[in-house]
This record gives structure tokens, sequence and C-alpha cells, in this order.
């Protein structure tokens, strides 16, 4: 016994399983215009290295610099003692200070990174791709 329209059936299996790759790539696209303007900010270079790396079949992938991830969660209590220095020397209200060894307090993250990925899902929902996507492949 042999199934009515299963080359149709093979068609539409096949577009289901590429159907990631433009919601992907949409998504990654607009997490990056959203996460940008919620990037606290003191130069811009962070904000501005918030990218799309690859949308694939299995994956979207947004990176930016090393920092993005502190100011997303923020960072515990600390001291910082020189590396290659006897002592550490930085400026502050305009007079330069010395230091064996200096006190950082916690800050407290933004949180950016969530509510943009949240908020690029939210704009671009998988059903309706996979619905155009459905009906297109037969």
């Amino acid at each position: 016994m042999s199934l009515k329209g299963s080359p149709q059936l093979r068609a539409r299996l096949k577009a289901i399983r590429q159907t990631f790759k433009p919601v992907g790539k949409d998504w990654a696209d607009d997490m990056v215009t959203i996460s940008k303007p919620m990037v606290p900010t003191r130069t811009g270079k962070s904000r501005a290295s918030i990218r799309r790396r690859n949308a694939s079949q299995k994956r979207a992938t947004v990176v930016g610099s090393y920092v993005l991830f502190f100011l997303d969660h923020g960072t515990k209590e600390h001291d910082e003692k020189p590396r290659k220095a006897r002592i550490l020397r930085f400026q502050s209200g305009g007079n330069t200070i010395f230091a064996r060894k200096v006190h950082k307090r916690a800050t407290r993250g933004s949180g950016f990174r969530n509510r943009a990925a949240r908020e690029a899902l939210r704009r671009n929902p998988m059903a309706v791709e996979l619905i155009r996507q459905w009906n297109s492949a037969a």
C-alpha cells in the first residue's frame, strides 16, 4: 500500500527543519536593536560591540564585549591589587591617588540581556514562520 501525497509530506517536513534559520536571524537582529538602548554607557564602546555572530539551523548567537556581562549581571565587592607594580595610581576628582589596594563596592546589574531577548521573541513568533514554510513547501 502506498501513501498518497508522500512527496508533498516529505517536502513539508523538510521545510519545518529549515524554519529556525530565518526566525533565529530575525530574533538576533531584533535583540541587537532592542538591547543597544538598554545598555548603560559611559563611552559607548560596549553598546557598539553588540552584534549578531551567526544564525544557523540550530541556534542564533548575539555577542558583545566582555564588559557587557558585568553590566548585565553586576559585580561582587572585591579588592584590587596591582599585578606588575607595587602600588596603584589613578585619578579621582582631579587628584592623583596612590594606593596599595583599592576596595570596589558591589554593583547592581541592569538585566538588559534577558529583557531584550524576551521582547525579541515576542516580536518574532516562530508559529507564523512555521505555518508560512509549511504552506509554501507543497
